[in-house]
């Protein structure tokens, strides 16, 4: 089959940004997107977030002086992927809160929402996917 290459109608794809601000809690830590990032403008500092009721996961911009705040991203220029936090004291409540439908040793992929009024990206936990790995043949 023979294009006139000049005829078609290309979109450039962006390849190194993830389609959706999605979070991974993984074994040992949790892992956001560069959408995430993207979206909250790249925040140097996040406070975490839990309703443990209505099983919701949240992070919202903070200051550098904030008590509860956690180092985050770099500015977007020096920022070159995602962004892992391996901090049990992250991880352990998330777990605990999803005890009940999430197997320990398991990979789960949350994707984030934006809500502007409270700047926050909130994971609807009760949504997350368990992420099924193929094995290489």
């Amino acid at each position: 089959m023979k294009f006139d290459f000049n005829s078609l109608n290309f979109e450039t794809l962006d390849v190194n940004i993830n389609a959706y601000p999605d979070m991974y809690v993984n074994a040992g830590g949790v892992t956001f997107t560069k959408k995430v990032l993207e979206e909250m403008n790249y925040p140097a500092q996040v406070l975490c977030q839990l309703d443990v009721k209505n099983k919701v996961f949240a992070i919202r911009p903070c200051k550098a002086s904030e008590p509860k705040g956690v180092k985050f991203s770099k500015p977007r220029s020096e920022q070159k992927g995602t962004v892992n936090i391996a901090n049990k004291n992250l991880l352990e409540p998330i777990r605990r809160t999803m005890a009940d439908r999430w197997e320990p040793d398991k990979r789960y992929k949350v994707t984030g929402f934006w809500v502007a009024e409270a700047r926050a990206m909130c994971f609807d936990l009760s949504e997350g996917v368990q992420e099924v790995f193929r094995e290489n043949s």
